[in-house]
């Protein structure tokens, strides 16, 4: 499995657009993507404008793919007037039954 973790920082008077956006964009990806596993969207309970998504692919392809949909492509037109800052971790699953 291929695991992005992505933190990012919202800027306060875009918040309710942005929460639309990334929403939508997660629930697509699980329907639409091929390989997309998982999308959680979290926002943190003490800053309204700190959030979280924890993506999960198949591989390292898909999450490629889906950046060029068009669910994320409206999604990145929001993302880019709202967001403050961005974090971003790959990782790699590890199967517990080896």
């Amino acid at each position: 499995m291929f695991i992005v973790l992505v933190k990012v920082q919202v800027k306060p008077e875009l918040l309710g657009e942005f929460k639309t956006a990334i929403l939508k964009n997660a629930e697509l990806s699980v329907q639409r993507d091929p390989g997309c596993v998982r999308f959680d969207v979290l926002q943190q309970e003490d800053d309204a404008t700190r959030w979280f998504f924890y993506e999960v692919y198949e591989e390292e392809h898909s999450w490629v793919q889906h950046r060029s949909s068009p669910h994320f492509l409206a999604f990145k037109d929001v993302g880019d007037r709202a967001i403050l800052s961005r974090d971003v971790t790959k990782l790699t699953g590890i199967n517990v039954n080896g």
